[in-house]
């Protein structure tokens, strides 16, 4: 009867020992995740993959845009896809991080060059733009969702 227990117990429990150590080693929300995740928004915005960003991006995604105007997720998706914000090429420096509870901030600067016939290219024509922004991040489920952004022009330079 004992071998009869143990032989259950290995056939019903063992197998449910890979799962338990994935559980415990559940990602959690740190600077070098925040990091990949701002990382990953910079690459998906200079390939123009709407799909990829609407699937990166929060629902309640909002972003105080460069060209001054308040954007929502699926405005910023249809723009994505039409190339209004399409950049031949974007530098982000990152200055500050912060992380409280579940929320990550990653504050720096971007030296873009927008392509003419995007939304900033129209506004600025073929100048470098230095900016300051600032992206918010949610973390939830294991992954980092891109929730707010605020992007400002501070200098434009031929």
């Amino acid at each position: 009867m004992t071998r009869l227990i143990y032989r259950v117990a290995l056939v019903c429990f063992i197998p449910l020992l890979p799962m338990t150590a994935l559980a415990g080693t559940a990602i959690e929300p740190n600077e070098t995740s925040l990091r990949a995740a701002d990382a990953e928004e910079l690459r998906i915005i200079l390939a123009g993959d709407a799909h990829a960003e609407q699937a990166f991006m929060h629902p309640n995604y909002i972003v105080n845009s460069p060209a001054n105007r308040i954007v929502r997720k699926d405005q910023l998706i249809k723009m994505l896809s039409s190339g209004q914000i399409a950049s031949d090429s974007i530098e982000r420096t990152i200055e500050a991080t912060a992380i409280t509870g579940n929320v990550g901030i990653v504050m720096g600067r971007e030296i873009v060059k927008p392509k003419t016939t995007s939304e900033l290219g129209q506004l600025h024509g073929e100048k470098t733009l230095e900016r300051r922004f600032t992206d918010v991040f949610l973390f939830k489920k294991g992954d980092w969702h891109l929730l707010a952004r605020q992007s400002t022009v501070i200098d434009a330079t031929p």
